[in-house]
């Protein structure tokens, strides 16, 4: 069997065509039974409940994802899913904690360097698609920076 050996972690949103936010609950059901999967492709969620961020299981570690296929990252990668469309706002600063949280120990248990921390669209990028040019998603959002957030995950200002 064939399992995931992490080098990336690859940030999502829940951007959907129709521009609406989904729960992971959804996601996970539209998943399995859209696609027929035996999971949601993600690894991890992170949703806002109430006032709070929750973090939520989704496939496990070692298993092969289903979240970013350009440059197998499906089998390179942890993938996180935060809830919400970030074409149109920033995420909460609650939301990029808890975030923070759920990456750093990912990183730690695989050895992942903070470069290596990437949304879905610079992946997109690295394989040769401008997401600017509409030629691939925004995934984690527009207005989701990433730079900002490796600065973070780094402890910088």
């Amino acid at each position: 069997m064939t399992m995931n050996k992490p080098e990336y972690v690859i940030i999502h949103h829940s951007l959907t065509k129709d521009s609406e936010t989904v729960s992971w609950a959804a996601i996970r059901k539209f998943h399995v039974e859209e696609y027929g999967w035996y999971e949601i492709g993600y690894h991890y969620g992170i949703e806002m409940v109430g006032t709070r961020p929750m973090t939520f299981y989704g496939r496990r570690e070692m298993s092969i994802g289903a979240h970013c296929k350009e440059m197998s990252m499906n089998k390179r990668s942890i993938g996180i899913c935060v809830v919400g469309n970030y074409d149109l706002s920033q995420p909460d600063n609650e939301i990029l904690i808890e975030l923070v949280r759920v990456v750093w120990a990912v990183k730690v248990a695989y050895a992942i360097p903070t470069d290596r921390v990437l949304g879905h669209r610079e992946v997109g990028k690295m394989a040769g698609y401008d997401w600017t040019k509409g030629e691939y998603k925004t995934c984690p959002g527009r207005k989701f920076s990433m730079t900002s957030f490796r600065k973070m995950l780094r402890g910088e200002p």
